[in-house]
């Protein structure tokens, strides 16, 4: 323990400036952040009255010099005993490389994850919460920053002999994470049916083996070897992952004779009008707009669209398919119609446009059951929402719910109101909605984790109410105080997989506007 203490103070004695310098950033950050609260409250802020909107500058230089920082002393704590090469004056000495081991790691968590618990804490009392409800929150946002940010940046330090090295490395990884991302895009459902848990396994037992083999036995040639051999595996698996058996698992198909939880029928008359939609971007893609009726949604469930693979095949024989695609849509009851877009390869469009198609959709979907309905009238000022935290509804130009939640977003909040009972005012150019129309807003989370990773442990979100008319676009309904709405919980039941097939099919009809 002697030993662990002794190069701990020592490194506190060279590493002050550093460590200092974290320190003063962290308090910096929470400085803004409590600051901003102040000016006006949750309204104003929302709509940039905030000291981290008045100074975005300011604000977004501390957000990005805090890892930095961060990297900065990890480099410096773990290279201040090299690990590189046959030189090191500290294997002369009567060390223990399990102690100095012990003492970076206690340096680490010092300087780095005991000031970063203390300003979350801080946050979340400053905030109105209380620390002690959320603490397995935040050791999880202590753990997540021990993953994602401190086990690789001394698993990198411990093979470079430099601070300049280091930094270089960490280019280098960077470059191959833009490089892996690009790579993902060009591999059909990749994105959708991610393995990322293995992947996130095996990243953790390679930066651990790594630390432990340079302090153990210093073989920084095999421990560089180790981390690219992981780059290439990573590669390998993310070719090679069957990803539309990870999707069929994940997503089991509709049993032959059930029926699904909802009907979706093209209907032409419902195509929006060009000036409506997004433009095609770029010389390389098309758009298909595909406006749908929807029915057979039960009252009491909601149908999450998460993905749709789109195959097309031509008269002449020729097939195409997009691969699992990413959708996020949401259907709810009385809901009468929806737009899904198909991107094509400008090339793939146009050997098909000339003659009618094929298109055979596969829906991922999830079905939720709608929860935990209670009736609330939006009050004046900041208010405690059950399961959101602490949201306002006045601010001068938006007219949405802006909330400020502990650790976390919710799992699913939705939010249903009569859009004629809005006590917004409506503009000079917008007609009021029709009595008894439906508007509904959402936010939801699918990750299960008791918090979200990063610095700080309140997550602001805005939520907003639109309702759907004759055609597939919405209409913006404000949320102001005095507002009468509905509030629930929706929970998933049950995840499938459906089937949808749309014959002699007219891409150019349905193409959407050029840029």
């Amino acid at each position: 323990m002697n030993q662990v203490m002794s190069v701990f103070l020592k490194d506190l004695r060279h590493y002050w400036r550093e460590t200092l310098a974290a320190v003063a950033l962290l308090s910096a950050f929470g400085w803004q952040e409590v600051r901003s609260w102040s000016e006006g409250g949750l309204g104003a802020y929302a709509v940039g009255y905030g000291v981290s909107s008045v100074w975005p500058p300011i604000s977004g230089l501390v957000g990005f010099l805090i890892p930095v920082v961060w990297l900065f002393v990890i480099a410096r704590a773990i290279q201040g005993e090299s690990l590189v090469g046959d030189r090191q004056f500290w294997v002369t000495r009567p060390f223990e490389w399990t102690k100095l081991l012990a003492a970076k790691t206690l340096f680490v968590l010092t300087f780095i994850n005991l000031p970063l618990f203390v300003l979350d804490v801080f946050l979340l009392k400053a905030a109105g919460f209380a620390p002690q409800q959320y603490l397995t929150g935040l050791l999880w946002m202590q753990l997540t920053i021990l993953i994602i940010l401190v086990l690789p940046a001394a698993a990198l330090a411990t093979v470079t002999a430099s601070v300049a090295q280091f930094f270089l490395a960490l280019l280098l990884v960077l470059l191959y994470l833009i490089g892996g991302s690009w790579l993902s895009e060009q591999i059909p459902s990749s994105r959708f049916g991610s393995s990322g848990s293995l992947t996130g396994v095996f990243f953790i037992a390679v930066c651990l083996a790594v630390i432990l083999l340079q302090y153990a036995r210093r073989k920084t040639f095999a421990s560089r070897l180790l981390i690219v051999g992981f780059g290439i595996a990573c590669i390998v698996l993310l070719a090679v992952t069957p990803y539309r058996s990870l999707v069929a698992r994940r997503f089991p198909q509709l049993s032959e004779g059930d029926q699904p939880p909802f009907q979706l029928a093209l209907v032409p008359d419902l195509k929006p009008q060009p000036t409506d939609l997004p433009s095609e971007r770029g010389a390389e893609d098309v758009l298909i707009f595909l406006p749908f009726a929807v029915s057979g949604i039960a009252p009491d469930s909601i149908v999450r669209l998460h993905g749709v693979l789109y195959e097309v095949q031509s008269r002449d024989g020729f097939r195409w398919d997009s691969g699992w695609k990413y959708q996020g849509v949401f259907l709810f009851p009385g809901q009468k119609n929806t737009q899904l877009i198909l991107q094509l390869k400008r090339g793939v469009y146009e050997r098909m446009k000339s003659s009618p198609v094929n298109l055979h959709m596969s829906l991922a979907v999830t079905v939720y059951e709608d929860k935990n309905r209670r009736e609330f009238v939006v009050p004046s000022g900041d208010f405690a929402l059950a399961d959101a935290g602490v949201c306002s509804a006045e601010h001068r130009f938006t007219r949405s719910l802006y909330c400020r939640a502990p650790l976390r977003r919710p799992s699913f909040l939705l939010i249903t109101a009569d859009a004629s009972r809005s006590t917004c005012q409506s503009g000079d150019e917008q007609s009021p909605p029709e009595k008894g129309a439906i508007a509904r807003g959402w936010i939801s989370d699918e990750s299960s984790a008791p918090a979200e990773p990063g610095i700080n442990p309140l997550q602001e979100f805005s939520v907003g109410l639109t309702h759907w008319t004759d055609s597939p676009q919405r209409s913006s309904t404000g949320i102001c105080p005095g507002t009468p709405v509905t509030l629930s919980n929706p929970e998933p039941v049950r995840k499938l997989r459906t089937e949808l097939s749309l014959r002699d099919f007219s891409l150019e009809e349905y193409r959407g506007p050029r840029r």
